[in-house]
């Protein structure tokens, strides 16, 4: 399993959670630091489930670089990086 950091990349708009550039999120299994966006969350986790665990090279999971929350008018765009 993967440590991963996620590292708010740009804000367009106002983010009514507060989230400004350079903000992140850390997961390390169990525990989650850092502020969390209800409605970002609803975009990252599907991705964060997959890129969390070992996948092949050629996963097509493996190419995401920049995941963004659904607000359209107050876009947050995020980066997950993994560590080990």
């Amino acid at each position: 399993m993967y440590r991963l950091k996620i590292v708010v990349e740009d804000v367009k708009g106002t983010c009514y959670a507060g989230y400004e550039k350079g903000d992140t999120i850390e997961v390390e299994d169990p525990v989650v630091k850092g502020k969390i966006c209800i409605y970002a969350l609803s975009a990252l986790i599907p991705y964060i489930t997959a890129v969390y665990r070992e996948t092949p090279s050629d996963d097509w999971i493996n190419a995401v670089e920049v995941l963004q929350c659904p607000d359209p008018q107050n876009t947050v765009r995020f980066r997950i990086i993994r560590e080990k």
